[in-house]
């Protein structure tokens, strides 16, 4: 019964890798405050929260994008909260943020993105 689980999985990994390969890194075309209201809105679904604060990183430069953990509540000296980061990548024509820690993917649709130029 072991082989037989481990050849999906193994099928499964290698299916999954085929998809990332076909992922680039982007950067968004523009930030008018339509696009990033819409990248934050999408952000905001991805993380489970209402309302959310973007990082500092410029995402027509950078091909990351980060949110802020919310403030520490008022019995709350600091938090050991991390921002959550994103890539933005393209696949085919389309762009998509992509959480670092769990790998899922986010349309941003209608959102226009332009491949990132090498080292960002």
């Amino acid at each position: 019964m072991k082989t037989p689980i481990r050849i999906m999985m193994m099928s499964a990994m290698s299916v999954l890798g085929a998809c990332q390969g076909t992922l680039r890194p982007a950067v968004l075309a523009d930030k008018s405050p339509e696009t990033m209201a819409e990248v934050t809105g999408v952000l905001a679904k991805a993380v489970n929260r209402a309302q959310i604060q973007l990082g500092a990183s410029d995402p027509t430069v950078q091909s990351m994008i980060s949110v802020l953990p919310p403030p520490p509540g008022p019995h709350e000296s600091n938090s050991p909260a991390m921002p959550i980061v994103f890539d933005i990548v393209l696949m085919g024509e389309d762009c998509y943020v992509r959480s670092r820690e769990g790998g899922e993917m986010y349309a941003l649709s209608g959102i226009a993105c332009a491949p990132a130029e090498a080292g960002n």
